[in-house]
């Protein structure tokens, strides 16, 4: 008969190894069932995430999401590639991509002085279809920006306190271009948000008849 050469203590090793992957394993399921589940899902199956609060993080959550969800995103619609090409008869391509005007671009760089604390708003008057690229930087520190539109003297046409807004942020500069979507006021506002003065400096091109600064305050 053939005899077991295994010795006594690595049974032992064996068996207290299992035993620890078991209890380990036991562990995570319980961990899982009392704490995950009602706080990453809303599964309460013993009533103890309920008891602690946990159910609460999950429609926290949900409200996050939701929020998220609610914000309207408007686009428009690149030319699609086509299947077939004349060029003898290429299409035309229009407004908002390509628009002719019957005066030349106009251009400004601005020098925007803020106290800490200090706010203001800069503006370029617009037409519907006009385009501008821009570009503005802060000499030291970050600044908080709200870049948008308002209908200016045509409000009445739209809902009370109207406007649309480009880009929101916190940052030490910026740069891109628009397409005016209606006639009116589109700029910047600017929040000093360090504790020393600032400047930004502006630089504008594009289609429209002005740029000013519309007010100025201190939080």
């Amino acid at each position: 008969m053939a005899e077991n050469n295994k010795h006594p203590s690595e049974s032992n090793s064996s068996g207290l190894t299992i035993n620890k992957m078991a209890g380990v394993f036991l562990l995570a399921l319980v961990l899982t069932v009392l704490f995950i589940l009602p706080a990453e899902y809303g599964i309460d199956p013993t009533g103890v995430g309920d008891k602690l609060g946990l159910l609460e993080l999950t429609e926290e959550s949900d409200i996050k999401t939701d929020q998220d969800i609610e914000v309207k995103l408007i686009q428009g619609i690149f030319p699609a590639i086509p299947d077939e090409f004349d060029s003898w008869e290429p299409d035309v391509l229009g407004a908002p991509f390509s628009k002719t005007n019957n005066v030349a671009f106009a251009s400004n760089e601005l020098i925007i002085k803020l106290g800490s604390g200090e706010q203001v708003e800069y503006k370029a008057l617009m037409q519907q279809g006009d385009t501008i690229i821009y570009s503005w930087s802060v000499n030291q520190g970050i600044v908080y920006t709200d870049f948008h539109a308002d209908p200016g003297k045509d409000a009445s046409l739209y809902p009370d306190d109207y406007f649309i807004r480009y880009r929101e942020s916190e940052t030490a500069s910026s740069s891109g271009s628009i397409v005016a979507p209606f006639s009116g006021n589109h700029g910047w506002y600017w929040l000093n948000i360090e504790e020393h003065p600032i400047e930004i400096t502006l630089s504008v091109a594009g289609f429209y008849s002005e740029i000013k600064e519309l007010g100025r305050s201190f939080q």
